[in-house]
């Protein structure tokens, strides 16, 4: 689902001028958001599909009130923060149902995703951070996963937490900190040979993850050099999301399917698990169980999605996908578009091939040289060939990671020190820029990788 959907808009309009088939379609399309979005902020709580049901049944009622339907996710998601929070304050218990830390290694049964036993022990390591964290935070978190997965815009993720302007920034950046700080209390209280000290801060700790005992340990752990060592080489949790939506469990789709095998009257919540099969369900409760819908967001060089076509170790030519004839070049130092075809002088064409190596600061991506030694890298966000500083930012900055392109057969190339942004023309120059996930971005940051131009 694009982060910019108009299509919903107008399901919307016709969904409040009284269309049944357009409020369907509506509901099924946004229910595996609902459900994504709370099952983050109330992971393995047992009423998770209630509040599921509640948001979606209050967004429908409420439907007539939206003033403005461009607005509606950004509403809807208002709506399920609302539910979370309501759910949270009537039980007040939430953090006793966190899992103790033996068991946090095994996250909520409905995330097949971070359950998968390829994914990193980081990912596993994130999924139990985030049971450190408060609940505002941990709704904030599910929101922040949801943007990052191109679900929701960070306009859509001001809405719905109530921010606005540079105030959604300072929350997302205390929320990232204070996952950071979770994260290197895990690390420190997981690491085989823990520290003596640690263990007498934990004295009296029952073993489960919460907001009082992160902001104890994390006393200790800021000032252990034992402890920080452990939690060394964290990669950035944005790099970490092989993000699904979650699929909507059997007990949400019994709930709305009738006892005994007998498929119960069509209200709106069995419409919507409907939509979302993708086929009637035609007989027993036991059908509803493949009513799981799973759209998958890969971050680049998962192994479960590969690119269409990568770089391979060697001289190449970058030639753009959307403009034919023009091709990642150097001018005065500075990363430029330039036009090549065989009639074209040596100089020239020198200046389209690069040697491409493995990164110099992940061997999983890419370095890129041109024919005088200088490595392409970003500065200031314009690409630039510079020479070798032997700095770890100036190894981040020339490290390019492959990720599928626009078409069929290209690429794009993500700085590998600053996951979601990529190498881009604009008005003929180079630079790296933050995808906006729109069509015409992939389109200006997509390149074919072609034969070298020019010879050793």
């Amino acid at each position: 689902m694009p982060a910019v959907d108009t299509d919903l808009t107008s399901l919307v309009v016709a969904a409040r001028a009284g269309d049944r088939r357009a409020l369907d379609e509506l509901a099924g399309r946004v229910l595996p958001l609902v459900y994504t979005v709370v099952a983050r902020a109330l992971s393995g709580d047992p009423d998770l599909d209630d509040v599921v049901q509640d948001a979606m049944l209050r967004a429908v009622r409420d439907l007539p009130t939206l003033r403005d339907p461009s607005q509606f996710r950004a509403w809807l998601m208002a709506i399920a923060v609302r539910q979370v929070g309501t759910h949270l304050h009537r039980r007040r218990v939430a953090d006793a149902r966190s899992a103790p830390l033996d068991d946090a290694a095994d996250v909520a049964r409905e995330d097949p995703t971070l359950l998968h036993a390829a994914l990193s022990e980081q990912r596993r390591q994130v999924a139990r951070a985030g049971r450190w964290l408060d609940p505002a935070d941990r709704m904030l978190l599910s929101l922040w996963w949801l943007e990052q997965a191109g679900h929701l815009t960070r306009q859509e993720l001001a809405e719905a937490s109530g921010a606005r302007g540079a105030h959604v920034r300072v929350r997302l950046q205390r929320m990232r900190d204070q996952l950071d700080l979770s994260r290197a209390v895990v690390a420190a209280l997981e690491t085989p040979r823990r520290c003596a000290d640690l263990d007498a801060a934990a004295a009296g700790w029952n073993g489960a993850p919460s907001p009082l005992w992160r902001k104890r340990l994390a006393r200790h752990v800021r000032s252990c050099a034992v402890c920080q060592r452990a939690a060394a080489g964290q990669v950035p949790p944005e790099r970490l999301l092989d993000y699904t939506l979650l699929p909507v469990p059997l007990g949400l789709a019994a709930a709305v399917v009738g006892e005994g095998g007998r498929v119960a009257k069509p209200s709106l919540a069995a419409k919507v698990m409907l939509a979302l099969g993708g086929h009637p369900v035609a007989g027993s409760v036991a059908a509803a169980a493949v009513l799981a819908v799973v759209v998958a967001f890969a971050v680049p060089r998962t192994p479960d999605a590969p690119p269409a076509a990568s770089l391979q170790v060697g001289p190449a030519s970058l030639e753009m996908a959307n403009q034919p004839g023009q091709y990642a070049s150097t001018a005065g130092g500075l990363g430029v578009l330039s036009h090549v075809d065989a009639g074209s002088p040596e100089a020239a064409r020198r200046r389209v091939t690069f040697q491409v190596a493995p990164g110099i600061a992940d061997s999983a991506c890419f370095t890129l040289r041109t024919a005088d030694g200088a490595y392409l890298r970003h500065s200031s966000w314009r690409l630039r060939a510079s020479r070798d500083e032997g700095t770890a930012l100036f190894r981040g900055d020339a490290t390019f990671c492959v990720a599928p392109g626009s078409v069929p057969g290209s690429v794009s190339l993500e700085a590998s020190n600053y996951p979601g942004w990529f190498l881009r023309h604009r008005d003929g120059q180079l630079w790296v820029d933050h995808s906006d996930r729109s069509a015409a971005f992939r389109a200006d940051s997509s390149f074919f990788v072609r034969p070298p131009w020019a010879g050793p």
